[in-house]
């Protein structure tokens, strides 16, 4: 019986699927033809094939503009800016002086007159008007390279003047250590080091630092550079300085570890200073005299110990070491 209705059942179902297919609207899209309709779409104009596009290349880089202030005055003068910046912010925080400038446009040809000028005001800010320190350059004329180690120099005397010596605020820049000192040593060094392939061998954290740069340059000019401090026909040499051996076991070497020992030189015996060891410790000194280039202990003689320091380096120099003396005898 069951089955049997359920049978109708299906036959009614199927009798009335015409109809309600019927009743549906024919115009009502299909959602599923909607999701995938694609619109075309109507080009005018002219139409550029692909293969004829063609890309705009980018412009190129514009070269930056080339200050008119040259190169190694220019390295110095932003350096300086810097510095000084470091100094007011550090001094005056926020505030300024009246009249400061500020400058810091590399393209500005008055660049050294305007830092210059910030450097017075703040020095006159910091010290009074009219106050400035020891040494203090001041405001010369003259070239782009000169106004600015003149302008190093007195910045760090300014450094010195509102902190401990040698200590610097953070971020500090500095410079050549040699630009702390006066015109003439720095003359002098510069005109080694680029001449004559000198190196300066001076701690800079030395406190009398400059003292010991005019000696140690000036010793190097004397033994390497000046006629009368090298030996003439028949292995004479002038000593202008008065330095002399003072103690009678002055023995010399013919190297600076103090291995070969070639007999003493006797006491009151001229010599002239050329170089020392820099290996730490070391008290070996290069000493010319009248027949030999030797290395002696510099304590045997009236040389100081801050002459001694301010030596140029041994390895710097180029001399042949001998002893001809009548005192010498080689002992290998």
């Amino acid at each position: 019986m069951r089955r049997a209705k359920f049978v109708m059942l299906i036959i009614s179902l199927l009798l009335a699927l015409p109809l309600v297919l019927a009743a549906q609207d024919p115009a009502t899209p299909d959602p599923l033809a909607q999701m995938f309709e694609v619109t075309p779409t109507v080009i005018t104009g002219d139409i550029i094939p692909l293969e004829f596009v063609t890309e705009t290349p980018p412009p190129p880089p514009t070269a930056a503009p080339t200050s008119p202030i040259e190169a190694e005055a220019l390295a110095l003068l932003t350096a300086a800016r810097t510095d000084l910046d470091i100094l007011v912010i550090q001094n005056m925080g926020a505030d300024r002086p009246v009249g400061w400038t500020g400058s810091g446009d590399i393209m500005n040809i008055q660049l050294p007159i305007l830092i210059r000028l910030d450097l017075e005001l703040l020095a006159g800010q910091l010290l009074g008007p009219d106050q400035r320190p020891v040494g203090w350059f001041g405001a010369v004329p003259s070239t782009a390279f000169a106004i600015a180690r003149d302008i190093r120099h007195d910045i760090e005397l300014l450094a010195d003047q509102v902190n401990p010596s040698n200590i610097r605020p953070p971020g500090w820049v500095g410079a050549d250590p040699v630009m702390r000192c006066e015109r003439s040593i720095q003359t002098l060094v510069f005109v080694l080091e680029r001449t004559s392939g000198y190196k300066l061998g001076v701690d800079p954290l030395a406190q009398d630092f400059c003292r010991l740069a005019e000696l140690q340059a000036t010793a190097y000019a004397e033994a390497n550079l000046l006629p009368n401090q090298r030996a003439t026909s028949g292995g004479v040499v002038t000593n202008s300085g008065g330095t002399q051996i003072t103690s009678p076991y002055a023995v010399a070497f013919l190297d600076r570890f103090g291995r070969r020992p070639t007999g003493s030189i006797p006491v009151g015996e001229p010599i002239t200073a050329v170089a020392r060891s820099y290996t730490q410790f070391s008290k070996m000194m290069l000493v010319r005299g009248n027949g030999f280039l030797v290395f002696i202990d510099y304590s045997a003689s009236s040389i100081s110990e801050n002459q001694f320091a301010a030596l140029p380096d041994v390895n710097g120099v180029s001399s042949q070491l001998s002893c001809t003396a009548e005192w010498c005898k080689f002992v290998p």
